[in-house]
């Protein structure tokens, strides 16, 4: 556990001291941080920019200008009252009109906008003349007078006087050369800007103005290395607690993380698995493993950094393979919560992530949990990446963007892969350095051309017939009580390798030999027998065969005696003298496992019925379950099942299982009858409806087709 709340936290605050560096806004930044996901924050300065325009927007807000229209009237009236004061006679005694020049020369002073040929035009009017052109011109004075003339517009409504007077009758053209002239220098804006109001007007334009954001789509830089950060920026950044912090902030939250998930795990194992909990080296090879995950998951963020469906590649379920293959699917399960803890505190703002890692855990776990054949694995690594890929997929919906399903999708598919290469890589190594008995480890010891399965059938092959029988026995009964069959069965294989020292002091291997205890004392056979445990244990450990096959050849004769070897001593011993039972007992140790247990029974029940069989070729069932029965009554009754947590229910079950398979090992078979010499041998060329099984179809075969049947 210590590996693991070191090494865990160290691992995760790696990129730390490189990607965690502060940036402050206003200073230029110290690494290029990219986009993980969509980030929208308000951008105050584009904001203010469209307020800006939005209020420029506006209209000034115009209201009439009635003083104005007012000395527009009155200037004209002006204009014709001094041409009118100008006609009168000159002050004096002797009172004369003035000439015309003289009333020009006066009135130029006066009526400085207007040219002198305006003036001269006017004053050549007679008083009728005149009074009807002050009354045309005030009239049009009035109407422009009405008109909402801006500051802007006063030029382009001189433009319209020439129309306004066409409708009108003036005498002499006066009209253009006089009253427009007039009318032009008269004329003025008739509305005026309300400051106040356009004021308003333009605050609520820019009130009415939302607050405008920036985005930052998945992938794209939020700011570049060396960049002078900006408002927007350091908004963005903060949204995503990419602004950067102390990095050895993140060192203490990877390390409180990392206890309190050590600690909850080892309060599990302690109250469930026991048999993790006191192993040392079981605990060390969890610690690995999770140590391997950390590095794969900081790998993974770091490499799919700023593209969110990258991250999908995640091989999370590889280690939930691994740990159910080394342990057991129970401790499998219980990983998928470190697992995704873990997903969750490296990529916080990706909860598609964290749920891809759980779902890809739970369903790998029941993918391996019953491995019986090297297929079985294979066909676990394919269907395992589909399941990925779906995954990937559904959860890029719900919670990423739709785009990005097909490419989830991809690093869905390329999880599976990645977790298929890494449990094959890892298995093997992880099960040689710390010992790992598992289901792939057994198939490959179950392979027959195992050089040490080999030797036993070079050097003592009826004792290899004998463990082959044993162990399909001892297979087909631990199915039937829910046991590890595996295992069982692979035990059972190797039961028996002690006897390659000394093949031909055993039964099984004396064809055609005399049986060399014959001159032995009981004691000694006895001794010779028992040493094959010894020889296999030790043979078994040169192999560095895992300690669970071991642990079947100790026990699979347990403290029992050899019985035939300490009847001979008995029947050989002086009246009055007794027999040291202890010197007769094998000196292994009794089964403590459903696995063992079967082992031992299988083993006596095999070889009693063998011994049955060869005395006796018509052997019944009856007599097979007698035997059965009779031997593991006998081991029950001596304590050899003391240690062991099989039931008696289970024991029924492995009785009849064992019944079952000796019966159609043993059975009965049929002799075949003598052939009689005849002058002419007619050889039948259609088999009887019988079969070869009771060879009544041969009757005319050959002595080779005889022997080959039986």
């Amino acid at each position: 556990m210590a590996l693991a709340i070191i090494g865990i936290p160290a691992i995760l605050s790696i990129s730390a001291f490189w990607q965690e560096a502060p940036i402050r806004e206003g200073e230029p930044s110290p690494r290029t941080v990219l986009a993980p996901d969509p980030i929208r924050v308000d951008d105050p300065e584009t904001t203010e920019r469209e307020r800006r325009n939005a209020a420029e927007s506006v209209e000034p807000i115009q209201v009439p200008d009635n003083e104005a229209r007012r000395a527009i009237v009155q200037n004209v009236e002006d204009t014709f009252a001094r041409i009118e004061q100008a006609r009168e006679p000159s002050s004096g005694a002797d009172k004369q009109a003035l000439s015309v020049d003289e009333q020009v020369a006066g009135l130029l002073d006066q009526l400085e906008d207007l040219p002198p040929s305006a003036i001269r035009a006017l004053v050549e009017l007679d008083d009728d003349q005149l009074l009807v052109a002050r009354a045309q011109a005030v009239e049009v004075a009035q109407d422009l007078a009405l008109r909402s003339i801006a500051e802007g517009a006063v030029e382009q409504t001189k433009d319209q006087i020439d129309s306004m007077l066409a409708v009108r009758r003036f005498p002499d053209d006066v009209g253009q050369t006089a009253v427009k002239p007039i009318l032009a220098s008269a004329l003025q804006p008739t509305v005026r800007v309300d400051e106040e109001a356009t004021a308003a007007e333009r605050d609520r334009a820019a009130a009415a103005v939302a607050p405008l954001q920036k985005s930052f789509p998945p992938g794209t830089p939020i700011v570049q290395v060396g960049e002078t950060v900006t408002v927007v920026q350091m908004a963005a950044l903060r949204a995503r607690d990419l602004d950067g912090a102390d990095p050895w902030l993140t060192v203490g939250r990877a390390l409180a993380l990392t206890s309190v998930i050590a600690f909850s795990m080892a309060f599990y194992l302690r109250a469930y698995r026991r048999s993790v909990w006191s192993s040392a080296r079981l605990l060390l090879l969890l610690s690995v493993l999770f140590v391997l995950y950390a590095l794969t998951l900081q790998a993974a963020v770091v490499f799919a950094s700023g593209n969110n469906a990258l991250l999908y590649l995640l091989p999370a379920g590889a280690f939930a393979m691994l740990t159910t293959i080394l342990f057991d699917p129970p401790v499998g399960v219980l990983v998928t919560i470190p697992i995704t803890t873990l997903v969750a505190f490296m990529a916080p703002s990706r909860p598609g992530i964290t749920a891809f890692a759980a779902l890809t855990c739970l369903a790998s776990v029941p993918l391996v949990s019953r491995l019986s054949a090297r297929g079985a694995l294979r066909g676990a690594a394919w269907r395992s990446t589909l399941a990925y890929g779906v995954f990937a997929a559904i959860l890029a919906v719900v919670f990423d963007e739709a785009s990005d399903v097909g490419f989830a999708a991809l690093a869905g598919l390329g999880s599976g892969i990645l977790s298929a290469v890494i449990v094959n890589a890892t298995l093997p190594f992880l099960e040689s350095v710390f010992g790992v008995l598992t289901a792939t480890s057994l198939l490959d010891l179950a392979d027959r051309n195992h050089p040490l399965l080999r030797e036993l059938e070079r050097k003592a092959l009826g004792s290899y017939n004998h463990s082959v029988e044993v162990s399909k026995m001892v297979e087909r009964a631990a199915r039937a009580i829910s046991a590890d069959s595996l295992l069982a069965s692979v035990a059972a294989l190797y039961h028996d390798i002690g006897k390659v020292q000394r093949p031909y002091f055993f039964v099984e291997n004396q064809f055609g030999i005399d049986n060399p205890h014959d001159n032995l004392e009981p004691e000694v056979s006895a001794r010779i027998i028992k040493e094959h445990v010894t020889d296999g244990i030790e043979i078994a450990r040169t192999y560095r065969m895992p300690s669970e096959i071991v642990e079947g050849i100790r026990t699979h004769h347990g403290t029992t005696l050899v019985t035939y070897f300490y009847r001979q001593a008995i029947n050989n011993a002086a009246d009055g003298s007794t027999v040291d039972e202890r010197r007769f007992r094998y000196d292994g140790k009794k089964p403590a496992s459903k696995e063992t247990a079967i082992l031992m029974l299988a083993d006596c029940c095999e070889g009693a019925t063998r011994a049955a069989a060869l005395a006796n070729r018509d052997l019944t069932r009856e007599a097979i379950a007698d035997i059965v029965s009779g031997l593991i009554d006998d081991r029950v009754e001596d304590g050899q099942l003391d240690e062991a947590n099989i039931t008696f229910r289970e024991l029924q079950t492995v009785r009849e299982s064992f019944i079952e398979s000796l019966c159609y090992v043993y059975h009965p078979r049929i002799s075949y009858p003598e052939l009689r010499p005849r002058a002419t041998t007619v050889r039948s060329t259609q088999p009887s409806a019988n079969g070869d099984e009771t060879g009544k179809g041969h009757s005319q075969g050959s002595v080779a087709d005889t022997r080959q049947s039986s």
